[in-house]
């Protein structure tokens, strides 16, 4: 029934999101909120995001604390960005 079907790029376009990680200790008070680098998309170019708390932009998440040598606990928060 499908034989013939092309699937069309704008529709099968998979959204491009920033990836944010708030990481924290579970020990001490350690906790940070952290951008992965992309080349692609940045919440520090978008103007519909908050500005007033930008997380830092590294290349990897961390997973020691620089505080107490613990493992750190990472939890994604869900950015919705408007195309």
């Amino acid at each position: 029934m499908l034989k013939n079907f092309v699937p069309l790029s704008w529709f099968m376009r998979k959204h491009i999101e920033p990836k944010i990680f708030r990481v924290y200790c579970p020990k001490c008070d350690y906790e940070e909120t952290l951008e992965i680098e992309s080349p692609n998309v940045s919440v520090h170019e978008n103007p519909d995001c908050d500005h007033s708390n930008v997380p830092r932009m590294v290349a990897e998440l961390p997973k020691i604390c620089p505080k107490c040598g613990a493992k750190l606990k990472k939890e994604k928060i869900p950015v919705l960005l408007r195309y």
